[in-house]
C-alpha cells in the first residue's frame, strides 16, 4: 500500500513538472536570458567545482544536494536541513524536481540518482528521465566510481583491482553485473550523454564520452591560497608520506602500512601519516606537509586526491594500470607508478633519490595548470557540448 501511494504521488509530481516545464518559454520572456545549468545528486567533492567551471562558458550554474558528507558542504544549494527524515526528503525532492523542470536548461547528475527518490540502489526513477526527455531538457550523466562499478567487470581488469580487498561485496558499489548493465542501458536511452571520468571507469559505461576528464582543480580558490604550491625539500632526514585512507580496502592502505613498517625496520627514517574522516580543508593542511603523496596501489588509476596533491606541488605515487590509455596527456603526467608487488622497492627508490622530488612536484603543478584547471575542463566541456549539438 505504501509503495502504491508513493508511486501515485510521484506520478502527480510528474504531471505537475510537465506543466511547469511547458511554462519555461514564459520564464525566458521575463528576462532569464542566461542558460541555467543544474548539477545535482550525490555530494561528490568536485561536483561544485564542475559547476563553477561551467560558468566560464557564460551560463548560470548551481550545484544542489540533499545531504553532505564530512568532506565538504560547499554546494550552492544545500537542502540537507529539510531532509533529515523520510517525509521531509520526499517533499523536498518533489519540489526540487518540479522547480528544475521549470528552471533548468540542462541537468547534470551522477549515474546513481536524480532529483526524485530512487526506486532501487544506484539507479534513477525512470519516470524522471522520461519527463526531462518530453520537456527537451538535456541530461548529462557523470560517474564517480561506486555508481557504475560491478564486480565481474572489475575483476576482469586483472589483479589487483577494487574488489581485491573488498570485505563486503554489494555494500559499497553497484556490484551486480546484470543490474549494472541494465542500468547503463536505461541511462544511455534516456540521457543526452554519459561521461566516464578516468580510465578505470571506461569499461563500465559502453558508449560514453571518455575524453572530458571532469575533475578540475580550482587553482584560484581563496585567492590562489588554497592550492598554493609547497614543493618538498630536496633533502632532509625523514621522508614524510601522506595517504588519504578514506577507503582503506580499495586503496591498499594495509599494503602501504606494511611496506612502510618493513622499510622502517631496515632503518629508513620514513613517516606515514594517514588522513581519515576529516574535512577537505583540514586534509589539505596535512597534504601541504608531505614529501610524497601516496594515492593507491589497487584501483588502477589516480583519484581526485592525486590531482589536489599535484596542484600543491607534491610528488604522487599511484598504481596506474594502463598509463597510455587511462591518463590525460600521459607523456606530461609525472605520477610515480607503483604496484602492490613492487611497493617496498618503489618506496625505497624514492627515498634513495629524494633529491628528484622537488622537480617531480613542479612538473605535477604544471600538469594541473595545463590539463586540470577550471579553464581546461571548461574548454573540454564546451567541445563536448558542440559535438552533441547542445547550445552554449
Amino acid at each position: 500500500m505504501k509503495r502504491a501511494l508513493l508511486d501515485a504521488v510521484v506520478l502527480v509530481a510528474c504531471v505537475v513538472a510537465l506543466v511547469a516545464g511547458l511554462l519555461r518559454p514564459l520564464r525566458r520572456l521575463l528576462g532569464a536570458g542566461q542558460r541555467f545549468s543544474l548539477w545535482a545528486g550525490t555530494p561528490i567533492l568536485n561536483m561544485a567545482t564542475n559547476a563553477r567551471a561551467e560558468r566560464l562558458l557564460g551560463c548560470r550554474t548551481k550545484s544542489l544536494v540533499y545531504e553532505t558528507y564530512y568532506i565538504t558542504s560547499a554546494f550552492d544549494i544545500d537542502l540537507s536541513r529539510w531532509c533529515r527524515n523520510s517525509v521531509g526528503r520526499w517533499l523536498v525532492s518533489l519540489a526540487a524536481f518540479v522547480w528544475a523542470c521549470f528552471r533548468a536548461d540542462r541537468l547534470h547528475f551522477y549515474c546513481d540518482r536524480g532529483l526524485l527518490p530512487s526506486r532501487g540502489r544506484f539507479t534513477f526513477d525512470k519516470r524522471e528521465l522520461v519527463v526531462y526527455r518530453l520537456l527537451g531538457i538535456p541530461v548529462f550523466l557523470w560517474t564517480y566510481g561506486a555508481d557504475i562499478r560491478s564486480r565481474r567487470a572489475c575483476q576482469s581488469m586483472g589483479e589487483p583491482n577494487c574488489c581485491t580487498g573488498c570485505d563486503a561485496p554489494g555494500r559499497y558499489c553497484i556490484c551486480d553485473d546484470d543490474v549494472a548493465a541494465r542500468n547503463q542501458v536505461v541511462l544511455a536511452r534516456w540521457s543526452t550523454a554519459r561521461f566516464a571520468g578516468i580510465g578505470d571507469m571506461f569499461p563500465y559505461t559502453p558508449g560514453s564520452i571518455d575524453d572530458v576528464y571532469f575533475w578540475p582543480v580550482d587553482l584560484d580558490a581563496d585567492g590562489g591560497r588554497r592550492y598554493q604550491p609547497q614543493y618538498p625539500a630536496a633533502g632532509g632526514e625523514r621522508l614524510r608520506i601522506v595517504h588519504a585512507a578514506n577507503h582503506r580496502k580499495f586503496k591498499g592502505t594495509d599494503h602501504l602500512v606494511k611496506a612502510v613498517e618493513q622499510l622502517k625496520a631496515e632503518g629508513l627514517p620514513i613517516e606515514l601519516v594517514l588522513v581519515e574522516r576529516m574535512s577537505n580543508e583540514k586534509a589539505l593542511e596535512i597534504y601541504r606537509s608531505a614529501d610524497l603523496i601516496f594515492d593507491q596501489c589497487l584501483m588502477g588509476n589516480h583519484g581526485y586526491f592525486a590531482l589536489e596533491a599535484m596542484a600543491l606541488g607534491k610528488p604522487v605515487m599511484c598504481f596506474i594500470r594502463h598509463p597510455d590509455r587511462y591518463l590525460l596527456a600521459p607523456e606530461a603526467c609525472p605520477i610515480i607508478n607503483t604496484h602492490v608487488a613492487t611497493l617496498v622497492d618503489d618506496l625505497r627508490r624514492v627515498f634513495q633519490h629524494r633529491e628528484r622530488l622537488p622537480e617531480i612536484g613542479r612538473r605535477g603543478r604544471d600538469y594541473i595548470e595545463q590539463y586540470f584547471s577550471m579553464r581546461a575542463f571548461a574548454d573540454r566541456l564546451s567541445r563536448a557540448y558542440l559535438s552533441l549539438g547542445v547550445a552554449l
